[in-house]
């Protein structure tokens, strides 16, 4: 028997998308569907056709969706009504399932997923009268337990600040929604065609690697590109197994234990979360792909810098490594490390607006040529600055020649005004400076320029600064003229 045709109001703003739902939806099997551009028009045409389900998008001029579902609910009672949007949120969920809304479509959604709903539609509508109750109870309580998934997902993991939070909240979720006992999620290391365990939970030690080519429910999961969900046996746990793709890519694997077995209901939230996931670590290992090119840039431009001045030349590394050794003897976070680095490598970037004939003088700079120079920090902070993606680095620049008693420049900073990795780049830096041989005068020895950084801690120096840098002196007693460097270098790796 032929099916019976389902009427599909199609009600966006948009027109390609709503002509190309056109399109779809006369392309499937007993399907026909009605345009409406704005929420006036849904209502005609629902007063002059037997529409069988709306597609409704939320976010529209004039009447939006929300209150078009209310009108629907008023006057068309039974109708389904589908919304689409792109920007869900708990509180337009919870209302739109008051009035009577049966389903969402998150855009951009598959023809896949627009064809399943329809389905659904369907099979609702060629039920008998007595089970819709029912059914209609249960879609309401599935979809609410999805909605409330989604929105606590999308919200957990947009409020990572980085690839490795986003990681460590992917696991934190899976092992939440699915009452996991172990999670680790491996990353592919192509080079090697190993399976790397990047962050886990539950673990007494750390997982082990897992070669790509195994014949294991991890390595197929990721070869194959499907879940593997295995039951507990033996005593042994249930095992999920997830791959994680970023546009169709193999990227890695999500695995789970426990002692219960696992449903398709966890197959659906660990499925959700890395979808959820997935444009988001694009989006950082893209932002950090950007950034590692123009600190190369960047780098490179310093480098040319150096080369012109013989008494400058790897100034900036040797720096980057002593503050980098400051940092972390007073405990510093990795985030501010890793600012420490990059702004080490960069503090003296802004010397390309000096001219040659002050920045290579043979001899001490006059009142004024010392003026120009005093520029450079103010000539970096902007070249960086530009970037707009390095605002801490560009404090830490902008502010490495500030004093502790408001003495310095630019801005004239005093005490923790001062950004503190400003303060600890300006121990290192004057270090290097003091040992380091100048056309007007040879290096001071390493202990005098040691005397030198205790005797101006308060004054030019933060004491705290000042004092780690010292303990880190005393344990590379070994560290002097151009060797300190090379050591130094060995001694961070």
């Amino acid at each position: 028997m032929a099916k019976q045709t389902l009427n599909v109001l199609i009600v966006d703003d948009e027109d390609v998308l709503r002509e190309n739902l056109s399109l779809l939806i006369s392309s499937l099997e007993g399907c026909r569907p009605f345009e409406a551009r704005n929420g006036y028009e849904a209502l005609d045409l629902l007063n002059k056709y037997p529409i069988d389900v709306v597609l409704l998008d939320i976010n529209m001029p004039g009447l939006g969706g929300l209150e078009v579902l209310k009108l629907i609910r008023q006057s068309h009672f039974e109708i389904p009504v589908i919304l689409m949007t792109s920007y869900p949120s708990l509180e337009i969920t919870v209302e739109a399932l008051r009035n009577g809304a049966v389903d969402f479509l998150i855009k951009p959604f598959t023809a896949k997923q627009l064809e399943q709903a329809l389905k659904k539609i369907r099979q609702r509508k060629d039920l008998p009268k007595d089970s819709e109750y029912q059914q209609l109870l249960n879609l309401l309580k599935q979809k609410t337990r999805e909605q409330t998934l989604l929105f606590t997902v999308s919200d957990r993991l947009t409020s990572s600040a980085s690839l490795q939070e986003l990681y460590r909240e992917i696991i934190n979720l899976s092992r939440e929604f699915t009452a996991s006992e172990e999670v680790v999620f491996y990353l592919l290391d192509l080079e090697h065609k190993k399976l790397v365990p990047e962050v886990w939970e539950g673990f007494s030690d750390k997982p082990s690697t897992i070669d790509f080519f195994d014949d294991n429910p991890v390595s197929k999961c990721l070869r194959e590109g499907l879940p593997y969900l295995l039951p507990s046996l033996n005593g042994q746990k249930a095992l999920l197994s997830a791959p994680f793709s970023i546009k169709n890519e193999s990227f890695g694997v999500l695995v789970l234990c426990r002692r219960e077995n696992y449903t398709q209901d966890d197959l659906f939230a660990v499925n959700l979360i890395l979808e959820r996931a997935a444009p988001l670590a694009e989006n950082f290992i893209l932002y950090e792909s950007i950034l590692l090119n123009l600190h190369d840039a960047l780098r490179a431009l310093v480098k040319t810098l150096e080369a012109k001045d013989p008494y400058t030349k790897e100034h900036s590394e040797r720096v980057t490594q002593i503050a980098l050794l400051i940092g972390k003897e007073m405990g510093l976070s990795n985030d501010e490390l890793e600012s420490l680095k990059v702004a080490g490598h960069l503090h003296d970037i802004g010397k390309v607006g000096i001219k040659d004939y002050i920045l290579l003088k043979p001899g001490r700079l006059t009142p004024e040529e010392y003026e120009i120079i005093k520029k450079h920090p103010l000539i970096g902070a902007e070249i960086v600055g530009y970037i707009g993606l390095l605002r801490q680095e560009v404090e830490i620049i902008k502010h490495h020649h500030e004093r502790w008693d408001g003495r310095g420049y630019p801005d004239g900073l005093a005490g923790e005004d001062i950004p503190l990795l400003a303060r600890v780049l300006a121990v290192a830096d004057t270090y290097d400076a003091m040992t380091s041989v100048r056309p007007y005068r040879p290096p001071l020895p390493r202990e005098a320029a040691v005397e030198e950084i205790l005797r101006h801690a308060g004054t030019q120096f933060d004491p705290e600064v000042a004092e780690a840098f010292v303990r880190v002196w005393q344990e590379d007693k070994s560290l002097s003229g151009e060797d300190y460097g090379r050591s130094m270098s060995q001694s961070i790796a």
